[in-house]
């Protein structure tokens, strides 16, 4: 049976060309995610034309893509059929290639000529212009290509086409297919198989594994190619994210793995024909949905958010809101599907924690992103430089009242806007990927601080920086911390590594990991903010901490006789557990009056130090009793 079939593919390979063209002619895109599109003039004989009879395009250029192909391994689809809308495709950014054109358009990153002939005694070009989609490697794979295929292997294809009185004698094709029928059949079962295969492959790479639902490639692929320009107005995209630290912290691993699942079957559910769920992110989903106007939309949104969050498995007695969401009404030029989700995703973080469950976001809320883009290039300036500047908010002993250690803060001393609170610009760090940039760059400075005091009668004073769970949750953090830590020569006991609460981890694992190997370094560990967030407390028993912060606002509850009880009640707790205390925020004589009678072992507040530029630190030392 092998060797029958091997004899019927040789006689077949004699005859007739191979169908096993990795340029796909036909117009239909349907499975061919992989693909780089191409968008064809069907009226360009003998260059390149629509084929009514075979529904495909024939001519010198496709041939031409055909030989690229087996040169490169590239693959090709032609998007569009018997109409000419290459202009109006590459305009909207729908094909990574334009062909059948002599130049370069307004809308192109780059032209190739693949070959020159006479017509009509006028030298003619043609060619193909990249758009913008199309990536810088492909564009040089392709060139390479090109580069491999002769100037008279091109010109035959040109001549072989030339030669030819008409489109129609290429039919002889088909009666070569019609009396080789068995073997056709047999070469067309085989193709579908493999068409088969490539399609189950591509639809695995837009799956999400964990939930069996679409993934960001699967949203991609479904806006681009299902929301056109005719029904954009209809689409209203809508961004879910799930507090997933909170469900892992309280619920456990396990059920945060039902919960997805709960949530890929409630999307899927609540998603019509035409509309796309998706998981984007660990914790992030996406839904566009069609509605004929806002309050239909809003009304539908509002039933999914509802229903996602009276799920048994994230209900608890706080009845805290455990999905948020951002959702935007598609305007007729929003095409960029990485941009909206990316905008709708800051949104969302705006909402994240509180009572809100849905954010509804207009054209000013998304453009914002353009206002973000400015400030973070501000910051890289920034950093350029050396406009961020290391402060210091002392610490003193809750007993002797003397100075024992230091918090280092950051502010940006802007050319452009003077002196600036950390509260304008961390977020927009940690947005845009520079908070470990920054992180480091703090932590560098109080290591070259505490070389400076080190053997002078400063040299007692520890300093605490600030790491966010995202610069603690890189696999490389400990090697950075090592490097720029060895370039000093300092008691790395006198350096304290301060978990801060603003941010949730990338990586818990990791994390926990890099926190224990800091301790293990000599390094001090801090926990800031005690009583603030829902992970403080487990951080106690996941964490080597050496020092907790108890945070301001437990300070302010005091007034009450509860307030008191929880103030008293954590500090014990900490004891209970060899941790020491640092209370923060402490500001009025009545609140020094009550740090001072209780268990706390150190006070920080304006009361005893603002927060100070570090050319004047050592004077503020030595007026102070030490």
């Amino acid at each position: 049976m092998k060797k029958f079939i091997l004899l019927l593919l040789a006689v077949f390979a004699f005859f007739v060309q191979p169908v096993f063209a990795e340029v796909i002619t036909t117009h239909s895109t349907e499975g061919y995610a992989s693909y780089l599109y191409v968008a064809g003039n069907p009226d360009n004989y003998p260059i390149e034309y629509y084929d009514e009879d075979e529904k495909a395009y024939k001519g010198v250029i496709p041939d031409l893509l055909s030989k690229i192909s087996e040169h490169s391994g590239l693959d090709f689809v032609y998007i569009n059929g018997n109409k000419n809308e290459r202009y109006e495709m590459g305009e909207n950014l729908q094909a990574d290639i334009i062909s059948s054109l002599e130049t370069n358009t307004s809308y192109g990153k780059e032209y190739l000529e693949l070959i020159s002939y006479e017509n009509y005694g006028k030298t003619q070009k043609t060619g193909l212009v990249f758009t913008t989609l199309a990536d810088d490697n492909i564009i040089t794979k392709i060139k390479t290509a090109l580069n491999e295929i002769s100037l008279d292997e091109r010109n035959g294809i040109y001549l072989s086409y030339a030669s030819q009185t008409s489109k129609t004698s290429y039919k002889w094709i088909i009666g070569t297919l019609l009396l080789s029928f068995i073997l056709l059949a047999f070469v067309v079962f085989l193709f579908l198989h493999i068409k088969r295969m490539r399609k189950e492959n591509e639809v695995d790479k837009m799956t999400d594994a964990e939930t069996g639902m679409g993934n960001l490639q699967f949203f991609k692929y479904h806006f681009r190619h299902t929301i056109g320009d005719i029904s954009r107005n209809l689409y209203h995209i809508a961004y879910i994210i799930l507090d997933s630290s909170y469900l892992r912290s309280y619920h456990g691993d396990s059920s945060f793995d039902e919960v997805l699942k709960y949530t890929a079957s409630v999307l899927s559910e609540h998603a019509g024909d035409r509309e796309i769920p998706a998981r984007i992110t660990e914790n992030g989903f996406a839904l566009a949905y069609q509605s004929t106007n806002d309050e239909d939309a809003k009304n539908r949104l509002k039933e999914i958010m509802d229903k996602l969050n009276s799920f048994e498995g994230v209900k608890d007695k706080s009845n805290k809101l455990v999905f948020h969401a951002a959702t935007y009404h598609l305007a007729q030029t929003d095409r960029n599907c990485e941009i909206l989700l990316f905008n709708l995703r800051k949104n969302c973080n705006a909402i994240f924690g509180t009572d809100n469950q849905i954010m509804y976001c207009d054209t000013h809320s998304m453009n914002l992103v353009q206002e973000e883009k400015k400030i973070t290039e501000s910051i890289l300036k920034g950093f350029e430089n050396n406009e961020f500047k290391m402060y210091m908010q002392f610490i003193v002993d809750n007993k002797t009242k003397n100075i024992v250690s230091a918090e280092a803060l950051s502010r940006w001393d802007s050319h452009e806007k003077g002196l600036i609170g950390p509260g304008k610009y961390i977020k927009n760090m940690e947005n845009s990927g520079m908070i470990s940039r920054h992180d480091f760059y703090m932590f560098e400075c109080a290591c070259r601080q505490l070389e400076k005091w080190k053997d002078t009668k400063y040299g007692h004073i520890t300093i605490s920086c600030n790491f966010t769970r995202i610069t603690l949750s890189e696999e490389n953090f400990i090697d950075k911390l090592k490097m720029i830590s060895d370039g000093y020569n300092f008691d790395k006991s006198k350096i304290a590594i301060e978990i801060t609460e603003d941010a949730i981890e990338k990586d818990r694992e990791t994390a926990t990991n890099n926190v224990r190997l800091c301790k293990e370094l000599g390094f001090k560990i801090y926990l800031d903010d005690l009583g603030s967030g829902y992970t403080s407390l487990a951080n106690l028993c996941d964490y080597p901490i050496d020092v907790v912060k108890i945070d301001r606002d437990i300070l302010l509850k005091t007034e009450s006789e509860n307030g008191k009880k929880l103030f008293a009640g954590i500090i014990a707790l900490a004891h209970n557990m060899d941790i020491k205390v640092i209370c923060e925020g402490v500001e009025t004589e009545m609140h020094n009056a009550l740090v001072s009678e209780s268990d706390c072992d150190f006070v920080q507040g304006w009361y005893y130090s603002k927060t100070l530029p570090l050319e004047e630190c050592e004077s503020f030392i030595s007026s102070k009793s030490i």
